[in-house]
């Protein structure tokens, strides 16, 4: 005769995702805007200027902020056409030699800048730039130290950070010592990317 096995009925309770919590950190809206891209846009499309250590620096700045996220909220890959690209990261003037850094690094010897056009409506109307410069009177390894903590900043604004830390130790101050996020700038990016968007991104 067989015996009946008994039946286990499991029942799990979800919920909404909330927005996590995660101190330290610093805003990273501006003025109450928020961005972030949407996990129907991954991966973000970058398109590297081709010349000099721009391929380099945008491949690892993307995989060092790749890495901050648990669940791959954020992905990135580069593009060789620009006219297909969400972000475009640009020379401003001078092309620096790919050199080996100055392990030690000169503060303020680049600099970036990172620019969003958005319509009335919160929609960006065309692709994030980005345009990284040489600034004179430093070496060429201290610009080649710069350039790393720089396009590493520039690349968290395309991330949807759009101020700047008040910590001088983080990535997302505004003359960055590191060339890696700190837990101030992990944690920061994370609750980002857990909170509704204001801002929509340019359309494909």
């Amino acid at each position: 005769m067989k015996r009946a096995l008994p039946v286990l009925l499991v029942a799990l309770g979800c919920s909404e995702i909330l927005t996590p919590s995660r101190t330290p950190r610093y805003l990273s809206d501006l003025a109450g805007e928020v961005f972030r891209w949407p996990s129907d846009r991954l991966p973000v499309r970058y398109f590297a200027d081709t010349r000099g250590m721009m391929p380099e620096l945008v491949r690892t700045s993307l995989e060092v902020w790749e890495a901050q996220f648990l669940y791959g909220e954020f992905k990135g890959a580069t593009v060789t056409d620009s006219t297909a690209a969400d972000v475009i990261v640009i020379w401003q003037d001078s092309i620096p030699p790919n050199v080996p850094p100055d392990t030690a690094g000169a503060l303020g010897a680049c600099d970036g800048v990172t620019s969003f056009v958005i319509d009335s409506t919160g929609a960006m109307t065309e692709p994030i730039r980005v345009q990284l410069r040489v600034r004179l009177g430093y070496t060429e390894p201290q610009v080649a130290a710069c350039m790393r903590r720089v396009a590493a900043h520039e690349l968290g604004h395309t991330l949807g950070i759009l101020t700047h830390s008040p910590a001088t130790t983080d990535l997302m101050y505004g003359t960055p010592a590191t060339d890696t996020p700190t837990n101030r700038d992990r944690n920061t990016v994370q609750v980002l990317y857990h909170t509704t968007p204001t801002i929509t991104p340019p359309p494909r």
